[in-house]
């Protein structure tokens, strides 16, 4: 920021506090209206895109002005720019240090970390917003090794297989009495297709049944199916019919 941009905001700022600062003697209601008029305006700031001014800001530069006059409302550099403030040198080193050894951790986990080492003791205040720009700076707030694939397995076309369940569902009015329902469903492990899903009163085999020749109607025969009963001989013999030349997975309940 140069000499004359300074200038610039200096006197922008005197001129937005001067009625403020000129006229002594103003009691507390004529002041307030002034703060408020301040506040609601919108401004052309010198310097930045921001159009509106606080109530805090006010304050600041009139206790500025009245400790040094035109001078102190000019901007001062940080000559901290660059670094953190309130973290010396030292622990900042060794807190990069500990976010390239953990680069997936969160920083509040990080932080624990670091307390549990000891890089920094349990009266330390930083913001965690402070740590993550610091972070930022010095190119460790992401890492780059290449995203490691957690899905889980996937079959690899459609109709390669499907898996069939069933889950409780809510309870209807039928003749007049209150009864539960079963909702029945075949998924297409690959595309995520539903075949068939079908609400039933019971949750036995019958409606199983009828909820797999409607999905083998609509999408034909998958290569395998994957049900969720102990043991292929409590299937029907319909499902060794169908299943000759393809493969049935079954899973033990628990």
């Amino acid at each position: 920021m140069n000499e004359e941009l300074k200038e610039q905001i200096a006197l922008f700022r005197f001129g937005v506090i001067a009625a403020l600062i000129n006229r002594k003697g103003l009691g507390w209601g004529e002041r307030e209206q002034l703060v408020r008029d301040i506040i609601g305006k919108q401004w052309q700031i010198p310097g930045t895109v921001r159009t509106s001014i606080g109530r805090a800001t006010v304050r600041r530069w009139i206790s500025l002005y009245e400790r040094g006059g035109i001078d102190a409302l000019k901007p001062k550099v940080r000559r901290d720019r660059g670094s953190t403030r309130c973290v010396d040198g030292e622990t900042e080193q060794a807190l990069l240090q500990l976010k390239r050894e953990l680069p997936e951790a969160s920083l509040p986990v990080l932080m624990k970390v670091a307390r549990e080492r000891k890089i920094i003791g349990y009266e330390f205040s930083v913001s965690l917003q402070s740590i993550y720009r610091m972070f930022q700076r010095h190119g460790v707030d992401k890492h780059h090794d290449p995203p490691v694939d957690r899905r889980r397995f996937e079959a690899e076309m459609a109709n390669d297989l499907w898996q069939s369940d069933c889950m409780h569902g809510p309870k209807v009015m039928v003749d007049g009495k209150l009864r539960k329902s079963y909702l029945f469903a075949i998924v297409d492990d690959h595309s995520r297709l539903i075949p068939h899903a079908q609400f039933y009163l019971r949750e036995n085999i019958d409606s199983f049944r009828d909820c797999l020749i409607q999905a083998l109607q609509k999408r034909g025969l998958p290569r395998r199916l994957f049900v969720d009963y102990p043991e292929k001989k409590q299937m029907p013999k319909f499902m060794s019919i169908f299943l000759l030349d393809n493969e049935m997975v079954s899973e033990t309940s628990a």
